[in-house]
């Protein structure tokens, strides 16, 4: 069983240009998921699919693979993460390495934990699953609280089938127990990349989710949560947050 890591990184991040190769304690921001997928046991093999060569000198200067130089086509900010992957997996075919695991890890979730990373894979190798997932909790962003701005500044619940304003779901407490995507780990079985037509995640029809914690979800997109990520690292997290 062949398990490939695939990490994706872009040169032109908008939010926070640069924020790849930019130094998130002592190393850069990327370097944490290269340390933390070469420390997980189940990962055979890990490369990075980039446009830039700076990012491609810092992968092989952590002794990660860079085999392959992704096209201009697939580099833009509207460029779905799935398709980045699929495009890495046949790319690692054609470089005589065919994965019957593909592990796609976000560099901007530095804090996710190695034993979130295993157990994605132990869920898709061992049981009868098609797609493990990073999962976190909605707690004050939840759809029962989503309104929907209409004209003049009038706006509506978004949600109209459930009277989402009724006395019982006046607590948070109260609230039904949702999770969202993290978007650190996707772990697939390949014919989920192999059928994928940009038309869905790829995520299959028996899926298995890790519920992460509030630290491992944070996921760096603005610049305010490269600084709150950075205070957070200045805090003597517990070592399974650090790579």
């Amino acid at each position: 069983m062949k398990v490939l890591a695939i990490i994706s990184a872009r040169g032109g991040s908008k939010g926070v240009p640069r924020k790849n190769i930019r130094k998130f304690g002592d190393i850069p921001l990327i370097a944490h998921m290269f340390l933390k997928a070469k420390k997980c046991p189940e990962i055979n093999k890990i490369v990075c699919s980039t446009d830039d060569s700076e990012i491609a000198t810092v992968a092989k200067d952590y002794g990660v693979d860079v085999p392959f130089q992704r096209p201009k086509e697939l580099s833009g900010d509207r460029v779905p993460l799935v398709t980045t992957t699929k495009h890495a997996m046949l790319a690692m075919d054609e470089l005589g390495y065919k994965a019957d695991i593909i592990v796609q890890l976000s560099p901007t979730c530095p804090f996710v934990k190695i034993e979130s990373i295993s157990k994605s894979i132990q869920y898709v190798v061992q049981e009868d699953c098609d797609c493990a997932v990073s999962l976190q909790k909605i707690e004050h962003d939840h759809p029962y609280r989503a309104r929907r701005m209409l004209k003049n500044n009038y706006f509506e619940n978004f949600i109209q089938d459930i009277d989402v304003e009724a006395k019982e779901y006046h607590s948070r407490q109260d609230l039904p127990l949702l999770y969202s995507t993290s978007g650190a780990i996707y772990t697939r079985k390949r014919k989920l990349l192999e059928e994928y037509d940009e038309s869905n995640f790829a995520m299959g029809k028996f899926r298995k989710g890790i519920a992460v914690d509030d630290i491992e979800a944070i996921n760096i997109d603005r610049i305010i949560d490269f600084k709150f990520a950075e205070y957070l690292l200045s805090q003597n997290l517990e070592k399974e947050y650090i790579s």
